[in-house]
Order: structure tokens, then sequence, then C-alpha cells
């Protein structure tokens, strides 16, 4: 495990995964390539249709396969060096990845997109009885005003195989909740036959409203490798902030904000991801250390 005065230190993570970059208040890189409707990216209309009825869209092949892959040795180098997934978000690399998806979010969301703080990273290994996150939802305040108008999203990409093996994402469509007596809270209410699992590979990205009642599958001790991901929120910045703090699209945080963020990240979610109490006394400590560097307003308690 890497101290926490020693994770303050940008050349311990450059050199962890040199295949990968750390930006550090500089403008950000002028060549990403975004998808789009107008190159094959994405059917605008079709996917309206299908988010507006189930609360969610699977879009295939719309991100480069060879920088995903890079993503991937880099969250594999974490975990064997007994590190979260989630600290892949140190690099540039993995904020790129919704960079590329500007022309989506704004279908959804308008022209003024805004990160919220909340992201994660998994690797979900067969190996150690893995599974990804229990049933739940997002957001549980208003996502969205009627069937036009989005409040914020969720995107999940991808960056191995995700099969119902290795612990797909599964999701409640919304169409099937509405015939429900009244909105699932208990995963006891989901009728199995209305589950819908949802295997993706590589380059596709998946989003969903943040009220639509979604989890990760339990892997199968039998499967072939890893499901490894990435999620990430964002709200349309039209709307009041639906965190303390919003972040930008264009310019992700320096790296010493990266890292205080992802660290912050442990409490929030340790009601879904299982984490050990040296993990979260490391988390904490890394953010008492960006703290006295003055890179976050405030320790959380």
């Amino acid at each position: 495990m890497i101290t926490p005065q020693k994770a303050t230190d940008i050349e311990v993570w450059q050199k962890l995964n040199p295949q990968l970059s750390i930006s550090d208040g500089v403008m950000p890189r002028a060549d990403i390539a975004e998808i789009g409707a107008d190159h094959g990216g994405f059917d605008g209309g079709a996917l309206s249709d299908r988010f507006w009825d189930e609360g969610y869209f699977l879009i295939r092949d719309v991100l480069p396969i060879n920088e995903l892959a890079k993503l991937r040795t880099g969250i594999e180098t974490l975990v064997a060096n007994g590190l979260s997934p989630s600290l892949i978000y140190l690099y540039d690399e993995a904020w790129d990845v919704f960079r590329r998806l500007r022309p989506l979010l704004t279908h959804f969301l308008g022209d003024r997109i805004a990160l919220l703080p909340h992201f994660w990273a998994w690797q979900v290994d067969p190996r150690t009885d893995g599974s990804g996150w229990p049933p739940h939802r997002d957001y549980q305040g208003e996502s969205a005003i009627g069937d036009d108008m989005l409040i914020s999203l969720s995107l999940w990409v991808p960056l191995s195989d995700a099969t119902p093996d290795n612990g797909c994402m599964h999701v409640l469509p919304r169409n099937f909740e509405k015939r429900y007596p009244a909105p699932v809270t208990e995963p006891g209410e989901v009728r199995l036959q209305d589950i819908r699992a949802l295997p993706a590979k590589p380059g596709a990205v998946m989003g969903w409203r943040q009220d639509v009642y979604h989890w990760g599958g339990h892997a199968s001790p039998h499967a072939e490798e890893p499901r490894i991901s990435l999620s990430l929120e964002f709200q349309n910045a039209a709307f009041d902030p639906l965190a303390d703090e919003l972040l930008g699209l264009d310019r992700p945080p320096t790296f010493l904000k990266r890292l205080a963020l992802i660290a912050i990240q442990f409490d929030k979610y340790r009601h879904m991801q299982s984490m050990d109490a040296d993990t979260l006394t490391w988390a904490r400590a890394v953010v008492d250390a960006c703290a006295a560097k003055g890179h976050i307003k405030q320790v959380p308690s």
C-alpha cells in the first residue's frame, strides 16, 4: 500500500502506470475525438424513444478500444498493488472517456453539462466471489421533469467484457416498474421476469436516469475474466446543483484535487462497496494529507 504522504506525490502514480498520463492544472488535451450522431455514434431519435420509455440506453462500439485497454491495464496494476480501482481517476484518460461523450451528454442534458463529484471504478473478480453494487437508485430526489427534461444522468463504461457470468449490469426498466402499485424500495419487490440483464463489451457506453433501479450481478467462479468498468454522473447545470461542488467536463481537477475527491468517495460508498477498516483509514488519511496542502475546503466527518 502506498502511504498517504507518498500518495500526494504525482510521480508515484506516473511510475505505477506509465502508459497513462496525469495533467496538473494544464489546459485539456485538444486531440479528444468526440463521438456523435453525425458520424455513426448514435441515433438520437431511437435512443431518446427507448430512454424515455425504459429509462436507460446501451450504445455499442462508440469508444476507442485501444484507449480503454490502457485503462483496463491501469486498473489491473492498481489492484495488483493492493489499491482500489477507483484510483484510475487520477489519470487523464479516465476523464477523457467521458469527454469523448459530450455529444451524447448534450443530447440528454443540454449545453450546460456539469460533472457530479460521484464516481467509481470496479474490478469484479470471480476468484474472490466478487459482485457489483446491490440494487439501488443513484439519486433519491427528482432526476427528471416529466418525460422530456432530464436533470441528471449516470454513464457506465465497460473496460472488459461484462457478461451475466462476471456480473454485468441489470436494470428494472422504468416502463415495467410503472405497472407496480408503488415504486420499488426493496429487491424482493421486483418481479424476476422484469429484470433486464445488459451484457456489453469494451467500446460500449450505458446510461440511465438516476431514478432507475439497477445493480451489478454476482460473478460466477467459472467466469473467464473479471468485470472491469467505470462510472461517472452528470447533471444539467441549468438546474440547482445536486452536490456541494460541481466539476467541469472540459477541465478535470488538478492532481491533488483528484486525489482528494477519490479518497472522499470511499466513505461515501462504504455502504455499497465492501471495504475493510484499513482501507477506510487510508482514504481518510489521504483526505487529510490533501487538506493540509489546501486542496479541499474541509475534511468530511
